[in-house]
């Protein structure tokens, strides 16, 4: 079992409750590893046989450019968009990191994370 991982994927994108993150928007860091069997495409040196990482980095792109109130939300579509890619996957990781909340106080980020 190999882990295939996209790693800090910046992002400028408008998630949040409050109505100026949705006009003004706000950093993210994304990163998602998915496990899956590569024994074929070791062998065989093709690239239909393993996941390519550029189709996990279209389906973090694609999802944290649509706006939603909630990052449970964008995760649940990441996480269910890189299912989509190929059905060898065993397992998917992924994080959401929203840099400077608007929150009362000095925090660098929080962050929503789930493995299925």
């Amino acid at each position: 079992m190999s882990k295939i991982s996209v790693n800090d994927a910046w992002f400028y994108s408008f998630h949040g409750c409050l109505h100026e993150e949705s006009v003004i928007g706000g950093e993210y860091v994304v990163n998602a590893s998915v496990e899956i069997d590569t024994s074929v495409a070791e062998k065989n040196d093709s690239l239909e046989s393993t996941v390519d990482y550029v189709s996990i980095y279209g389906v973090l792109k694609k999802e944290m450019a649509e706006p939603s109130k909630l990052l449970e939300a964008v995760l649940e579509r990441i996480i269910n968009g890189i299912k989509e890619i190929d059905n060898n996957i065993v397992s998917v990781d992924v994080s959401i990191k929203k840099l400077s909340p608007p929150i009362s106080g000095n925090v660098d980020s929080v962050e929503l994370r789930k493995k299925v």
